[in-house]
């Protein structure tokens, strides 16, 4: 009886000992992979990710519920629609027969900037404000584009306009890809 008291002592201990080193080398893996991932940057495009200071964990349903409604309203007033057809036809290089429309569900006002290349430089059209529900069937560019396929870039601009003093705010852009294509008559 002696001999089991004295075993079950002596391998107590040593079991503490193995599971506190093993917590010990735990944590140790834990924070060295912690700061790793917290020190490690994109290096793409600089692009880090964090967490809100807003951030709410939602307890029930209703809160999920309210949350997520006050979630689809802030999109609707913070979205830009758009409606039209990706391709735009020419026979000669300068008017366009298009369907690009400020969606009827914006807001605000738009203008159009379009681009003939990625880093925004060649610009072939601007428009004027174009209410929410209006657009262009056809425009014509500022110079003409070659014969063939062209990916271009299209910058909307949404704008405010104060009811009171008439000044406009630039309030959100995004931008996007189409297709023009000049063919032979």
């Amino acid at each position: 009886m002696d001999a089991s008291t004295e075993r079950q002592t002596t391998s107590a201990p040593v079991n503490k000992t193995v599971v506190a080193v093993a917590a010990l080398v735990l944590l140790a893996v834990v924070a060295v992979a912690a700061l790793f991932l917290l020190g490690q940057k994109e290096e793409d495009d600089g692009l880090t990710i964090g967490y809100s200071s807003e951030a709410k964990v939602m307890l029930d349903q209703d809160a999920l519920n309210a949350a997520m409604q006050a979630a689809i309203e802030n999109n609707k007033n913070n979205a830009i629609g758009l409606r039209y057809k990706n391709n735009a036809y020419s026979t000669d290089g300068l008017n366009f027969e298009c369907s690009i429309t400020n969606s009827e569900a914006n807001l605000y006002d738009m203008f159009l900037t379009i681009f003939a290349d990625a880093e925004l430089t060649d610009q072939i059209f601007l428009s004027g404000l174009v209410p929410p529900g209006s657009g262009f069937d056809h425009i014509t560019l500022d110079h003409e584009l070659d014969l063939g396929d062209h990916r271009v870039y299209v910058v909307l601009t949404q704008v405010e306009t104060d009811a009171e003093t008439g000044k406009q705010t630039i309030i959100r852009q995004v931008s996007h890809t189409m297709d023009f294509h000049v063919v032979e008559e």
